[in-house]
């Protein structure tokens, strides 16, 4: 399965999957926006990322046209998403709350999304293109791993990373990682209010 990497600003609007991964990051704030600083591991430094699936577990992504939520990860907005949507946080996976089919997830939130989703159908474009989101570009072991190599935990993708030459994943990051100022920025970003935050992505994404 190809991999393609593309950063997440308007410049490349016209690449594969760049609506959709706008969408998803969008979904990462209203996730997570919530819960980020009120004790329960998700901090500022905590890297967020979200995969496009078609699998009716996973049901719609939310149209998510402003932060007014219901409670947790209720946002509300327009009508339902023709994709489902599967988030990873950073600090969820390295403090082992969320757990995949082989134990704790690795701590990085692109192989959070990915093993959470653990054989969920990619969502496709069109042409066996699909969208994964995460916030900091992914460093030399995601890399690894996401080519189906090593790394500690088992990538439940290596089947479709490996033999469906097919597919495409269009991999957007919106910050250089781990050089280039990339956390600094993602820092400052979550010290925003969520309704801030929608407005950047929209705007300036």
């Amino acid at each position: 399965m190809p991999l393609v990497y593309h950063q997440l600003v308007p410049a490349n609007a016209g690449l594969p999957g760049y609506a959709v991964a706008k969408e998803l990051a969008k979904q990462t704030v209203a996730t997570y926006a919530p819960t980020r600083g009120v004790g329960v591991g998700i901090g500022g430094g905590s890297c967020c990322a979200a995969l496009a699936v078609t699998n009716a577990f996973w049901g719609a992504g939310i149209q998510v046209a402003g932060f007014v939520g219901l409670g947790l990860n209720q946002p509300i907005g327009g009508a339902p998403l023709p994709f489902g949507v599967v988030c990873g946080n950073s600090q969820l996976a390295g403090g082992g709350l969320a757990m995949g089919p082989n134990g704790p997830i690795g701590g990085h939130a692109e192989r959070a999304a990915l093993t959470i989703a653990n054989g969920a159908n990619l969502y496709d474009l069109g042409g066996n293109n699909a969208v994964l989101f995460v916030e900091l570009d992914t460093c030399n072991g995601c890399h690894t791993w996401l080519n189906g190599g090593g790394g500690g935990v088992a990538n439940p993708f290596n089947g479709i990373i490996n033999g469906f030459g097919a597919w495409t994943l269009h991999i957007w990051w919106r910050w250089p990682y781990p050089g280039g100022g990339g956390v600094a920025a993602m820092n400052a970003f979550h010290g925003l209010n969520p309704q801030t935050e929608f407005n950047q992505i929209n705007a300036n994404w």
